[in-house]
């Protein structure tokens, strides 16, 4: 059975011409530039085309602007400091429902305390091991330093002291890119351990830091796992 040919269908010139579209200018809908161009200005249909386009071109240039806006703010954020201040809050969350390493009480207040002091390096400073639950009175003062360190020799040991003083003077050659780089994940940690909710055990503890630190990957793997428990 011969089937009958569908005929194709002439399509016109949208903006009410008359004139029949050819292969060239089917797809347009137009025949061309000036005739779109009539349609807009004479039409209703025309108008309300005009009319979105122009939505659209702003939406486009305000997306682009904030986009813009956003890179630049990216760029100018310090994301050492931020990254460090998420790295405290780990620490805290790893160390719930302990007392303070230096004054042995618990405390309302409790800031995730830095073994030794980054004032002169930051190398150190976003190592988990080396960052542990203080209260804010005893964070406030440099002279419980001492106490901090004994607090904390007292909990894990000589050897986990050794094993941090071994690492004080780590330098980190990271770019402020690389840094925003572990921030988001930085926070699905903070996440996940809040969602957790647990108190830890001291094994715990030191093993929480050492699988973070891996994921984290800031340091070298020597330098992110406390062996011996």
């Amino acid at each position: 059975m011969k089937r009958t040919p569908i005929k194709a269908k002439i399509k016109k010139c949208k903006c009410g011409c008359g004139e029949t579209l050819n292969s060239n200018n089917h797809l347009l809908g137009f025949i061309n530039i000036y005739h779109k161009k009539k349609w807009i200005e004479e039409t209703e249909q025309g108008q309300k085309y005009l009319s979105k386009t122009i939505k659209q071109a702003q939406k486009k240039v305000e997306k682009e602007k904030k986009a813009k806006k956003e890179k630049v703010k990216k760029e100018l954020t310090d994301w050492k400091e931020k990254l460090k201040e998420k790295i405290q809050l780990i620490a805290r969350l790893i160390d719930n429902g302990q007392p303070c390493l230096a004054r042995s009480h618990m405390a309302k207040q409790m800031h995730g305390g830095h073994v030794f002091s980054v004032g002169s390096s930051f190398g150190f400073s976003l190592n988990l091991h080396n960052v542990h639950r203080q209260s804010a009175q005893s964070n406030h003062f440099q002279n419980e330093d001492g106490k901090f360190r004994d607090g904390l020799k007292n909990e894990y040991g000589e050897k986990y002291l050794s094993f941090l003083q071994r690492r004080a003077s780590i330098k980190l050659h990271k770019s402020n890119a690389e840094y925003a780089e572990k921030y988001p994940l930085a926070l699905d940690i903070v996440k996940r351990l809040k969602a957790e909710n647990k108190v830890y055990s001291l094994e715990e503890r030191i093993s929480l830091r050492n699988s973070i630190n891996l994921e984290l990957g800031i340091y070298e793997e020597k330098d992110c796992v406390f062996p011996e428990l």
